[in-house]
């Protein structure tokens, strides 16, 4: 991935990197204690990813999950290569000085983005989403590490249960190829409707001040996306809800449903992972970089799973994963009996 702004690429890597190191905590890691994590998840992985197969009967030809601890910039860096070549298409409706510019704008953008959400995430399986192929597993070790410091006995326990939930999305994407292919699809399609002239720009920046208050009072990331969004990008974000909603939901409910056999309170990290996100600095963050929505998805979408598997099994929830058409619409998500008599019931 280059950070040549003079390239089609739309993202100046380099300040990207910049921006989140600017925003990043200045903690010295310490070696022996990453050392130890990194032989944890060796240790842990193949238990768990057998454990995560069993569940959600995904999977079972493929090569065993590997996953790689890595540090906040570790984890900023895997994130800018998954999105390298994802904005091409914007970067060729710009030439010369305002593509630099856009790149440079951007990248510190994403940069800053990125940096803000990398002290908050555990672990993530990041796809690639400019070109075909898998993705990798990652852990975020200091904030693994930290969130582990603060419930002692309970570090084993989030530790494989948050690989749980990664694995899932593994095996979501590795299974069924073409679900990779479907979102790189949704990001092509909104990035068609992204505006660009010069009018609809000036119009975003003099609602933006608007929007940032009512996000800071309401909570909600909607008015900051009616904002910065065409009427197209809206329609597309909404239906994209309940494939995220589903993604989301399937990996919360193998985390707390198919762990039996490898931690002992399951419902205790339930709470430490909740009361995480109650703090008022996610909650800041969380409206600007549209984290509440993510919320809703783990939320809403582990009910809509819960509920599939107890009336169709697992079989009747891996319709889903057959086809685009299978996949939960966002009514289909408050509507899982709905789901269920339009993909057809499996006993």
């Amino acid at each position: 991935m280059t950070g040549s702004p003079g390239t089609s690429t739309l993202i100046d890597e380099s300040a990207a990197i910049w921006a989140a190191r600017l925003v990043l905590p200045r903690a010295p890691a310490d070696a022996d204690v990453a050392r130890e994590l990194r032989d944890q998840v060796a240790r842990d992985m193949p238990e768990i990813d057998r454990a995560a197969r069993s569940w959600t009967a995904l999977g079972e030809d493929l090569p065993p999950t590997r996953g790689r601890v890595v540090g906040r910039l570790g984890w900023v860096r895997a994130n800018l290569e998954a999105v390298a070549g994802a904005f091409d298409p914007l970067a060729d409706r710009l030439r010369g000085r305002r593509r630099a510019r856009a790149a440079r704008i951007i990248g510190v953008q994403l940069g800053a983005l990125l940096g803000l959400l990398s002290t908050k995430v555990l672990g993530q399986f990041v796809l690639p989403l400019s070109r075909p192929g898998t993705g990798e597993l990652v852990v975020v070790g200091p904030n693994l590490l930290a969130l582990g410091d603060q419930h002692g006995e309970l570090a084993a326990d989030i530790r494989r249960m948050v690989l749980v939930h990664e694995v899932t999305h593994r095996l979501q994407f590795d299974a069924n190829p073409w679900l990779g292919e479907h979102l790189r699809g949704i990001l092509r399609d909104y990035l068609d409707h992204t505006r660009l002239d010069p009018a609809a720009l000036i119009g975003i920046a003099a609602d933006l001040p608007g929007a940032v208050v009512k996000v800071a009072t309401t909570g909600s990331v909607t008015p900051l996306l009616e904002a910065v969004l065409t009427e197209e990008q809206q329609a597309i974000v909404a239906q994209a809800q309940g494939l995220m909603s589903l993604l989301e939901g399937h990996g919360n409910a193998a985390m707390y449903l198919g762990v039996d056999e490898l931690v002992d309170d399951a419902e205790a990290v339930r709470r430490a992972l909740d009361g995480r996100r109650a703090d008022v600095t996610t909650k800041v963050l969380g409206a600007i970089a549209g984290l509440e929505m993510k919320k809703r998805q783990y939320a809403e979408g582990e009910v809509f799973v819960r509920a599939v598997v107890d009336r169709a099994g697992i079989a009747g929830l891996n319709r889903a994963f057959d086809r685009p058409d299978n996949l939960p619409g966002p009514d289909d998500i408050s509507d899982p009996e709905g789901w269920i008599a339009r993909v057809g019931h499996v006993a």
